[in-house]
């Protein structure tokens, strides 16, 4: 019965479909995973709750305001107290930039995925279940599952995949050919990164108090992009007397080692730490390796948001997610809000 039906069940894609059941529409959203929120997503291992993807959401931002502190209010949010500092090539650290650091970074007490999970429950959500194909019906859009079922027949498609995934679809879909044609080409513009991060604990006495909650490299010359304390962002996130590292590789570092095994990655990991903190760090005793084959899209690939639904709103399809403003938490809510907007535009 839904009037559209959203693709997707990240950040985006669930501040869409609220605009969109806000003013009046049926929506159904279809994820592939057992669990929504996309690449805000948390683990919960060996008594150790992480976040191996966002790892928290920029305060100062209307629709991330407005969503948090707002619609969505929640004694688990938290803002994490330390602030970021930099490092570059040479593992030079620094503190970092004030005005950066009087932003607000939010967080849940047990993980981000709180959020996803707090807007999921006001909305109907189908997980576990993969849209391998679409089909233009002149007018309206039938969508099929992976063994080739009917799930469903909308008037309206919302497509909030990361754009290469987006562009698979189109291409296993029967469309116009004259649309599919100008939707792979302007979805095949995007660039992803790929992204490795490793959960790493030790006791901690290996590792005592910093002043900082994280570390960011600034120079982008770095094996390293990014190394945070865990247990910064609340108690609830390790066990007593313990410590955890989330540390994301850099792109081209992680193309170079995403065939290693977890153990290979977890040691020459430690190793980039070691030399970074300037402690020599035994073997940890806990690891979790999280591959993101598509973390982030590249900034000068991002794609015009309007300029494709220019093209295909006239068939009732639209578009959200990273691929046209980023891949910032903030970013994703935005831009689901946005999208969601020029869906009802065209609806009216």
């Amino acid at each position: 019965m839904a009037e559209v039906a959203v693709i997707g069940a990240g950040l985006s894609a669930l501040a869409a479909a609220h605009v969109l059941h806000d003013h009046g529409l049926q929506v159904r959203l279809y994820e592939r995973e057992e669990n929504v929120g996309g690449r805000a997503t948390t683990r919960r291992r060996a008594g150790f709750c992480f976040d191996p993807g966002a790892q928290y959401i920029h305060g100062n931002a209307p629709a991330s305001d407005a969503l948090l502190l707002r619609r969505f209010a929640s004694p688990e949010l938290l803002a994490i107290a330390k602030p970021v500092w930099t490092f570059d090539s040479q593992d030079r650290l620094q503190e970092g930039d004030p005005r950066q650091n009087a932003i607000p970074r939010w967080t849940y007490r047990h993980g981000l995925q709180t959020l996803a999970e707090l807007m999921a429950r006001e909305l109907p959500v189908a997980t576990g279940c993969e849209i391998a194909r679409l089909s233009y019906l002149q007018p309206g859009w039938r969508l099929f599952s992976t063994a080739g079922q009917v799930v469903a027949e909308v008037p309206a498609v919302l497509l909030t995949l990361p754009a290469p995934q987006a562009a698979a679809l189109l291409s296993a879909s029967e469309l116009p050919p004259t649309l599919q044609q100008r939707l792979q080409a302007e979805l095949g513009r995007s660039r992803y990164r790929p992204l490795l991060s490793l959960a790493l604990a030790w006791p901690e006495r290996v590792l005592p108090p910093t002043p900082y909650y994280a570390l960011v490299n600034s120079d982008k010359a770095h094996p390293i992009s990014w190394l945070a304390r865990e247990e910064e962002k609340g108690p609830a996130r390790v066990p007593p007397g313990w410590s955890l590292l989330i540390v994301q590789l850099a792109p081209d570092y992680s193309r170079a080692h995403w065939s290693w095994d977890d153990q290979a990655l977890a040691e020459a990991t430690t190793a980039l730490v070691s030399r970074l903190l300037g402690r020599p760090l035994p073997a940890p005793d806990f690891c979790d390796v999280q591959r993101w084959p598509l973390a982030l899209p590249e900034g000068e690939t991002l794609l015009d948001l309007q300029a494709l639904h220019a093209v295909s709103a006239p068939y009732g399809l639209f578009f959200s997610g990273d691929a046209f403003r980023g891949g910032r938490a903030h970013l994703a809510l935005a831009v689901g809000q946005e999208s969601a907007f020029q869906l009802l535009a065209h609806w009216r």
